[in-house]
């Protein structure tokens, strides 16, 4: 069973399955007996900065059955503990580093297939068959999943205003008090205050983003400065600033709100649309696992793609009004009827706190080779100054 193409083959080696395994499991998923003859193993690109995520692969296998050749495709994804971070050192030792590594939940996606979230989702909605799971250590648990070959097109407004519906009738089976959230894992169980998002917004952005905000250094780089400068908005920069002032507030307001457990990170990317299944989204890195406000996944459903630099910032008005009110639609499907205020106050509320400060990435101010970066601080830039705007609605 010979196996090449491996990037970084020690890495691989710590998801790998052994070849009786592996002939097992593939056998399973074609539904006939197999002796595989060849594994080709291809590195798959991905976020390096990603907590949780030590690696991406597609795996495929070949080899005969009783009734000639076959093949079949894995997506192999290997998860990590958060102390295996490479950016760990970006957390000061101490109290702050002992609630980042017991507070990430960096094993959420097995955990949630393992709650039973595949018999809740609505029509249209699926997760993608997992093969196996395994264990290598107690840092490290490798998922073998089916690869799903994605549609390669743009999304219309009809693809995100049907999967705004969806995701509004997903959030209304998991509102807080539904009986199915007894299933999930005791971490995700805890009061608005002590959850994800406020995790999020007070340490990844109020505690890390915020100050260097506020000393306007980062504003003086080159590369940024000229992003700016071809924008003409030079008022951002301030205005960024006082959205800063407004985190805690905003952040008091969608916890008052009514709660849901929701995807947590249900931009397009994450909902794959198969190539053989237009209406279909299967749905993979589930994330923020605590209760949020209703409406929270529409804010990455919104921006996601614009982060990608597929969708213009432009798109984003008529977007937004979809994606809103068939999220209103899926709600009430389901039994759910919220006022529409109250729904948008959540989704504009989490997207600007989530987002608004951290999509510039200004991380990679510290490359030399900054200037590459140019189109992408522009865009970042264009979609910061819309969400800032945004903010403005919000009654804080």
């Amino acid at each position: 069973m010979p196996i090449h193409s491996v990037a970084e083959p020690e890495l691989f080696d710590l998801a790998a399955l052994p070849g009786d395994q592996l002939s097992a499991v593939t056998s399973e998923a074609l539904g006939v007996d197999i002796q595989i003859n060849d594994v080709s193993v291809s590195p798959f690109p991905y976020n390096w900065g990603a907590v949780s995520t030590a690696g991406l692969w597609r795996v495929d296998v070949s080899g005969r059955s009783a009734a000639g050749s076959a093949s079949y495709s894995f997506f192999v994804k290997l998860l990590r503990h958060p102390r295996l971070w490479p950016y760990i050192e970006m957390i000061p030792e101490g109290p702050p580093r002992d609630l980042f590594l017991r507070t990430v939940p960096w094993r959420i996606e097995l955990e949630m297939l393992e709650s039973g979230i595949a018999d809740l989702l609505p029509p249209g909605l699926r997760t993608p068959n997992l093969h196996a799971a395994k264990s290598h250590d107690d840092d490290h648990v490798a998922l073998w999943y089916e690869f799903v070959t994605a549609w390669p097109g743009e999304w219309s407004l009809h693809d995100y205003a049907r999967t705004a519906s969806q995701l509004g009738r997903l959030a209304a089976r998991r509102r807080l008090g539904a009986a199915v959230n007894d299933r999930l894992p005791a971490y995700c169980l805890v009061e608005p205050r002590e959850g994800a998002l406020r995790y999020y917004v007070e340490h990844r952005i109020l505690m890390a983003t915020v100050p260097g905000l506020r000393d306007g250094r980062v504003w003086q780089h080159p590369g940024l400065a000229k992003a700016l400068a071809e924008l003409g908005d030079p008022t951002l920069p301030a205005d960024m600033v006082a959205l800063a002032d407004r985190l805690p507030a905003i952040l008091d307001l969608v916890e008052s709100l009514p709660q849901t457990f929701a995807h947590g990170d249900a931009s397009p990317q994450n909902l794959l649309v198969p190539q053989d299944a237009r209406d279909t989204r299967v749905v993979i890195d589930w994330g923020f696992g605590t209760p949020v406000p209703v409406g929270f996944d529409l804010g990455q459903l919104l921006v996601g793609l614009v982060n990608d630099r597929v969708c213009n910032v432009d798109r984003l008005p008529p977007i937004f009004e979809a994606i809103l009110s068939s999220y209103l639609g899926g709600l009430a499907e389901e039994g759910y009827d919220e006022d529409p205020e109250v729904v948008r106050t959540g989704f504009v509320g989490s997207v600007v706190a989530r987002t608004g400060l951290v999509a510039v990435p200004f991380e990679l101010l510290d490359q030399p080779a900054v200037e590459e970066h140019h189109d992408l601080f522009v865009n970042q830039l264009q979609l910061t100054r819309y969400l800032v705007d945004l903010s403005a609605t919000l009654a804080v």
